[in-house]
């Protein structure tokens, strides 16, 4: 594992992955930056030693920051993390020892819930199957019944979860001419329900009666397998999974057996259980039934925030996160409650 650093003599911020250019130029003035160079996060032993002094780590969403870690920098003041997700954080053991953990709560949304609408539409209308085929050669015109999709204007879309993603899907759906259904353990204001035309319903009412369920959930525990065997089986036929949040919301295995079984039409992920922390035995690996199913699915490389605006934002308001717990101010991405730091660095 090779480094890039800084020369010492300020505090040391340690990236777990190389190191976004728009996070360097932010912290550099201030800051020591050292980054790991690898596309994987170093073992806890590397972050020892390269950055046991570090008083910030700043993370990405495959990393996983566990007790150990946090207990081996014993410099640390802030996680902060590159997205909305803070499931690959020990959260709780952050706080015990009053390191900030920080997100990005609010920079990727509507860039998520492109992703998710084009995710959608790319599944139900068959796109890359059918970019397949023209890329081997073997088309030779238009075919009466090749590559049989669904359409989605005039559909019903359930969406389960309605914060910030959820509600920028449903206004999307709104151009589509689609019946928005959505489910969340707290349900929206009347007046949010009105402006987004979504009734609120019950989750299995949901899964029966949506053309499209679409997953805008965080993952926690109590989120995890949400979508399994028994919520497969109350879907139409006809209907499609999307599932652009957490992998392990869903469970991958069963997902497979119902695209085999044709229990359900389709599923597009951009996310995989092999990410999360949730992952019992981290196999390294997509459930091969997902990935033999290419006429039935569409999986991409967790790119629904792979958009340059977007990730310089994430990587400015990340820095931003660092220098404020350097400053000794609560950072505005914090998502833990710690005692007050003294300041490191001026303001």
């Amino acid at each position: 594992m090779t480094l890039e650093s800084t020369p010492r003599g300020k505090p040391l911020v340690y990236y777990t992955h190389t190191c976004p250019p728009a996070g360097l130029a932010r912290l550099q003035p201030w800051c020591d930056v050292s980054c790991s160079s690898g596309d994987t996060m170093p073992s806890n032993a590397e972050v020892a030693t390269a950055a046991g002094e570090a008083v910030a780590i700043c993370h990405f969403v495959n990393d996983l920051i566990d007790e150990d870690l946090i207990a081996r920098c014993a410099q640390l003041r802030i996680l902060a993390g590159f997205g909305k997700g803070h499931d690959n954080v020990d959260v709780a053991a952050a706080t015990r020892r009053g390191v900030w953990v920080t997100n990005v709560p609010t920079a990727l949304t509507e860039t998520a819930a492109d992703f998710a609408w084009a995710l959608l539409m790319a599944v139900a209308r068959n796109l890359v199957p059918a970019d397949r085929r023209v890329r081997s050669g073997t088309f030779a015109g238009w075919q009466a019944f090749d590559f049989i999709g669904h359409d989605v204007h005039g559909k019903v879309l359930g969406v389960m979860g309605f914060g910030l993603l959820g509600r920028a899907l449903a206004r999307r759906a709104r151009g589509f001419d689609m019946d928005v259904r959505y489910w969340d353990r707290r349900r929206a204001e009347r007046g949010t329900e009105e402006a987004l035309a979504a009734a609120f319903v019950d989750r299995d009412v949901l899964l029966r009666e949506s053309d499209f369920v679409v997953l805008a959930l965080p993952l926690t525990p109590e989120t995890y397998h949400v979508v399994g065997s028994r919520e497969l089986s109350l879907m139409k036929t006809s209907a499609y999974l999307i599932n652009p949040a957490r992998g392990s919301e869903v469970d991958e295995s069963a997902v497979a057996r119902a695209l085999a079984t044709g229990e359900i039409a389709g599923y597009a992920a951009d996310v995989f259980e092999v990410e999360d922390k949730q992952c019992p035995t981290r196999p390294g690996e997509i459930d091969p039934g997902l990935r033999a199913l290419p006429s039935r699915t569409l999986l991409t490389p967790h790119i629904g925030t792979a958009v340059e605006e977007t990730r310089t934002e994430l990587a400015r308001y990340q820095a931003a996160c660092v220098l404020q717990a350097l400053r000794g101010l609560r950072p505005d991405g914090a998502v833990n409650d710690v005692a007050p730091w003294g300041p490191l660095i001026g303001r």
